[in-house]
């Protein structure tokens, strides 16, 4: 059963549908999360990302949308294409809606301009390195 929450908290990490109270559509964002990431690490490592030969993919938008591609071997590496929104709080501090489980918020600490780790408050630490 754990396996399965941390699949549908991965998947539905990247299923977007928080927006930011103060979205701007028309204003640049240079928030250092825009770009496109793969999914490296998931600790504690209650799935296996590394099954899959293709790369875990997360694209985070200027405006605040974004889109991911997942290959999980739970889902026996197929494809599963999401899309939706996130929301910088101020910080270091991120939310992101969850189906499911709902709102998710997290820390994210920069290692660099090409890595990344998204520390939830449940203790989840997702990994990410720029494509």
């Amino acid at each position: 059963m754990k396996k399965y929450m941390i699949l549908l908290l991965l998947t539905g990490l990247f299923s977007f549908s928080a927006c930011s109270d103060d979205d701007d559509s028309g204003k640049d964002n240079n928030d250092p999360i825009v770009g496109t990431w793969i999914v490296t690490s998931v600790d504690p490592a209650s799935i296996n990302i590394d099954a899959c030969e293709e790369d875990s993919t997360i694209t985070f938008n200027e405006n605040n949308t974004g889109n991911a591609t997942f290959y999980i071997e739970e889902t026996n590496c197929l494809p599963a294409n999401t899309t939706g929104a996130w929301s910088n709080n101020g910080g270091d501090e991120y939310t992101i809606s969850v189906p499911v489980i709902g709102d998710l918020t997290g820390s994210v600490d920069f290692n660099g301009a090409n890595e990344f780790f998204f520390v939830t408050d449940n203790g989840i630490t997702i990994t990410f390195q720029r494509q």
